[in-house]
C-alpha cells in the first residue's frame, strides 16, 4: 500500500492474488496491466493534437540541416507515390507503393549523401554492417557522417538476399539513431513515416523522441496505442508517466504497482521519480538499473526533480544533450555534460562556449591570466581563459591570452577540447608581422576548425619572416603538415617530412617513429607527395597505436572504394574507426578509411579527419 499525500489511501492489487494463476505469462500480466489503466487514461489526453495515423510532411519540421545549413526544398522521392486519403479529418498517405526504407530528411543539397548512395551495395551486407556501427566516434567527422548516412533520402541497397521478416533497414536506421541520442533529428525523421507501420520497438523510439522534443502528449498517444498489446514493460512505464501528466495519481500508483509485478529488474530511479511526481517527499538515491534513458528524463521534468549528479556518466547522449541545455541543473554540471559532448565530437563548441560565460569571475581574476596566479582550475580555468580573450580588444594581448590557455590545456590533457573553444576567438586576431610568435598556436587551432584559409594566412607569415624573425621557421616546419593535409596548393614547397622529423628534437624516437607513419598514410591517402619512402621508414623500429586493423575490414573498405560504393565506404569507415576515433587507429587503417573517403568524392572530410588524428597524436 503506497500512502498518497493529502489523499485518502487506497487498496492496490494484491500481488498473491495476481500470482495465483501458475500459467499467468509476463506479457499477459503486462497487458492485463496496461488495459486496466488506459480507460481512464484515455478520456484525459483524448484532446492531443497526435493522431494514430498522420501526414507525412512534405519539409523536414527544423530549419536546418543536421550540416548547419539553411533546408532547401525537399525533392520528391523517386519511387514513392503519395495519395492522400480521408480519415476522421486527418489527411494521411496510403501505404501503396511507400518504400520506407528509402525515407530521410536530407537531399544532397541538406548534407545527404545522395539517393544512389548504396548504389551496388547488397540490402544484407549494409544490414550486417550498420548492425556493427558504433554510436559514438570520439570525433567531429565521424559522428557529422554517422548522422548524414542514416538520416539521407536513398534508394534500397542490391535486395540480392531479403532480409528476415522481422527485419527492416529502416528499423536499424532509426535504432542507431536512437543510441545516438539525436532525437531531434529521429523526431523530424518520424515525421515522415506513418504510425501504423511501426513495429513495437520502433513505436518506443518515437515515443522516446516525442518525449525529449517537449511533445509530452503525442507521445502519450503513441504509448496508449502500444499499451494494449506491447510485450515491453516500457509502456507499463510510460502508461505511469501519462497518468502523471493528467493528473491521474492514483491510476499510475497503480501502475507503478502492477510494474514491480512484473518479474522485470528493479529500476529504482524510475520507481523514486513516480513517488516523487506523487507528491511524496522522498530523496534521490542515484541508484539505476542502467542508463538512464528518455522516460526518466521526462519523469524527472514532470515531478520538479533533478537527476542525482551521481548518474550523469551514465545518461543516454539525449539526455546528456537535454541537461546542457536544462537551465535548472547547476552550470558546473551542464558544463560537465556539454565538455563530454564537445570532446567526443558530438556537440558544437558554441554551446560549451556560450555556458562559459556564466562564470562569475572578479576582475583581478581575469587581468592575473597572464603571468599571474591563478587559483581556478577545471572547468571553471578553462572558462576564466575564454573569458579574459573574449574581452581582450588588443590582438597581441587576445593572442597572448589564448596562448596561456592552450599551453595549460595541453597540462590539462585538454588540449583538443580547448582548440575547438576557442577557435572562433582565434579566428578574429588578425595575422601581423608583430604576431609571428603566434603563428604555431593560431594555424593549428584554425586547421582544426576547418578554417583553412585563415590558417593559411598563418603559416605564410611565418614563412615571409623565418629569416628575421626567431620563432618563425621553427612555426612553419611545425604547420607544415597541417597544411600538406588540408591541401594547401603549392604547400609542398614549404617543407618535406624529413624536414620536419628533424626539427623534433623534443619528441622521443618511439613516439616520433609513430607519428611518422601516421602523416606519411593520410599524405599519401590524400595524394601528397611526402618525398620519403617507406622503405626508409621500414628500416626504423616502429610500433603503431590502436590494435592492428582486421584485414577483412580493410579488404572490404578498399572493394567498396574500388566500386564506387558512397554509402558502404562511409559505413565501413566509421566500423574502422570505432569508438576512440582517429586518435587510436591504426596508421594502416587510418591511411585507408582517409584514401576511401577522398576517392568517393568526400574530400573536405578526409582532410578533416587526417587532421583531427594529427592534432590528437600530440604534433
Amino acid at each position: 500500500m503506497i500512502a498518497l499525500p493529502n489523499k485518502m489511501s487506497f487498496k492496490l492489487l494484491d500481488s498473491a492474488k495476481l500470482s495465483k494463476s501458475a500459467n499467468l505469462s509476463k506479457s499477459i500480466l503486462v497487458g492485463t496491466a496496461l488495459r486496466l489503466s488506459i480507460g481512464a487514461f484515455s478520456v484525459g489526453i483524448g484532446a492531443s493534437s497526435y493522431a494514430q495515423t498522420q501526414l507525412i510532411p512534405q519539409q523536414p519540421t527544423s530549419d536546418q540541416s543536421i550540416t548547419g545549413q539553411p533546408l532547401s526544398e525537399t525533392p520528391a522521392t523517386p519511387g514513392i507515390e503519395s495519395t492522400p486519403v480521408s480519415s476522421g479529418g486527418i489527411q494521411v498517405d496510403s501505404l501503396g507503393g511507400l518504400d520506407l526504407d528509402s525515407i530521410g530528411t536530407l537531399s544532397p543539397g541538406q548534407g545527404g549523401l545522395g539517393y544512389d548512395m548504396w548504389r551496388q551495395s547488397s540490402l544484407q551486407d549494409v544490414f550486417a554492417l550498420i548492425k556493427q556501427m558504433p554510436v559514438s566516434y570520439n570525433s567531429a567527422i565521424g559522428n557529422n557522417l554517422a548522422k548524414r548516412m542514416l538520416l539521407s533520402s536513398a534508394g534500397r541497397p542490391l535486395d540480392d538476399k531479403p532480409l528476415q521478416s522481422e527485419q527492416s533497414l529502416l528499423s536499424l536506421r532509426l535504432e542507431k539513431l536512437a543510441e545516438l541520442g539525436a532525437y531531434s533529428d529521429l523526431d523530424n525523421l518520424f515525421q515522415r513515416i506513418p504510425t501504423r507501420s511501426d513495429s513495437e520497438q520502433q513505436a518506443r523510439y518515437r515515443s522516446d523522441s516525442l518525449l525529449m522534443t517537449g511533445k509530452n502528449g503525442d507521445a502519450c498517444q503513441v504509448i496508449q496505442g502500444k499499451s494494449a498489446t506491447g510485450k515491453d514493460s516500457y509502456w507499463i512505464r510510460g502508461m505511469v508517466y501519462c497518468h502523471f501528466l493528467q493528473k491521474q495519481v492514483d491510476q499510475a500508483l497503480l501502475g507503478l504497482d502492477l510494474l514491480r509485478e512484473t518479474g522485470e529488474e528493479a529500476d529504482p530511479l524510475f520507481e523514486e521519480l513516480a513517488l516523487a511526481a506523487s507528491g511524496a517527499n522522498i530523496k534521490l538515491s542515484g541508484k539505476s538499473a542502467g542508463r538512464v534513458e528518455p522516460i526518466h528524463w521526462a519523469l524527472a521534468a514532470l515531478s520538479s526533480s533533478q537527476l542525482p549528479e551521481e548518474l550523469d556518466n551514465f545518461l543516454n547522449p539525449g539526455v546528456r544533450d537535454a541537461l546542457v541545455k536544462a537551465e535548472e541543473y547547476s552550470l558546473e554540471r551542464r558544463v560537465y555534460a556539454a565538455e563530454a559532448a564537445v570532446k567526443s565530437g558530438a556537440l558544437a563548441p558554441d554551446i560549451l562556449v556560450n555556458l562559459y560565460s556564466g562564470y562569475a569571475f572578479e576582475p583581478e581574476e581575469i587581468d592575473a591570466v597572464v603571468g599571474g596566479e591563478i587559483k581556478r582550475d577545471g572547468s571553471a580555468l578553462r572558462a576564466l581563459f575564454l573569458q579574459a580573450a573574449q574581452l581582450q580588444a588588443v590582438p597581441a594581448a587576445r593572442a597572448e591570452i589564448v596562448k596561456a590557455a592552450l599551453d595549460q590545456a595541453e597540462v590539462d590533457g585538454t588540449a583538443f577540447l580547448m582548440s575547438r573553444v576557442i577557435a572562433d576567438l582565434v579566428a578574429e586576431i588578425p595575422h601581423s608581422a608583430d604576431l609571428t610568435w603566434f603563428a604555431l598556436p593560431a594555424g593549428r587551432t584554425l586547421y582544426l576548425a576547418g578554417q583553412r584559409e585563415r590558417a593559411d594566412a598563418w603559416l605564410l607569415l611565418a614563412r615571409q619572416y623565418m629569416l628575421s624573425e626567431e620563432t618563425a621557421a621553427a612555426n612553419l616546419t611545425a604547420l607544415w603538415p597541417y597544411a600538406r593535409l588540408s591541401g594547401m596548393e603549392g604547400g609542398e614547397r614549404y617543407g618535406t617530412l624529413k624536414g620536419w622529423a628533424s626539427a623534433q628534437s623534443d619528441v622521443g624516437p618511439e613516439v616520433l617513429n609513430q607519428q611518422l607513419v601516421m602523416l606519411r598514410s593520410c599524405m599519401q591517402a590524400l595524394g601528397e607527395n611526402t618525398r620519403l619512402s617507406w622503405g626508409e621508414l621500414a628500416s626504423l623500429e616502429i610500433t603503431s597505436p590502436g590494435l592492428a586493423p582486421s584485414a577483412a575490414l580493410l579488404y572490404a573498405l578498399k572493394d567498396a572504394q574500388n566500386g564506387g560504393r558512397l554509402a558502404e565506404v562511409v559505413l565501413l569507415s566509421l566500423i574502422i574507426l570505432g569508438e576512440e576515433g582517429p586518435g587510436d587507429t591504426h596508421s594502416l587503417a587510418l591511411g585507408g578509411v582517409v584514401e576511401a573517403l577522398y576517392s568517393v568524392g568526400l574530400q573536405n572530410e578526409a582532410r578533416s579527419l587526417a587532421i583531427e588524428a594529427t592534432v590528437l597524436s600530440g604534433i
